[in-house]
């Protein structure tokens, strides 16, 4: 029963993690207001539906990579923060090389490299949050019972 609650906390951990990477990619690509005061309104519409948008993107782009990573982390209890900052970096990275699917390389412009990076690491800190910190059934199985480290 705790394997299928794993699954939901990660299913859970990606969805918030990708809306956080998209809000932080987009805000870091146009800014957190409008230039004009007056302009708020449709600032803001735009953002949501940018964000929106991006999210979908993102999600579609980083599904496979990160449920491989999810897989690992699970089997392997890795609840480190360090190591999902650096796949999310890692992953986010990828598109710089045109390795990603869907996204065309960005011809080493560093402020898209350098925006692309820090929203896998943002992916990577929210997704630990949610679930990464938590990772593995830790030796619960179906007796309900705790089973040692040095246990089998």
């Amino acid at each position: 029963m705790r394997a299928v609650g794993r699954i939901f906390a990660a299913l859970i951990g990606f969805i918030l993690a990708i809306v956080a990477a998209a809000v932080f990619m987009l805000s870091a690509s146009v800014g957190l207001g409008p230039a004009d005061p007056a302009d708020s309104v449709w600032f803001w519409s735009h953002f949501g539906v940018g964000a929106a948008m991006t999210a979908s993107y993102i999600g579609a782009t980083a599904l496979a990579p990160w449920a491989v990573v999810i897989l690992v982390t699970e089997v392997f209890r890795l609840r480190s923060a360090f190591v999902y900052l650096v796949v999310g970096g890692i992953l986010g990275l990828l598109p710089s090389f045109g390795i990603a699917s869907m996204i065309r390389p960005l011809d080493d412009d560093p402020h898209s490299i350098a925006i692309l990076v820090a929203t896998g690491i943002v992916g990577g800190f929210v997704y630990w949050l949610v679930a990464g910190r938590m990772a593995g059934i830790d030796g619960v199985f179906l007796t309900g019972r705790q089973v040692p480290k040095d246990e089998p």
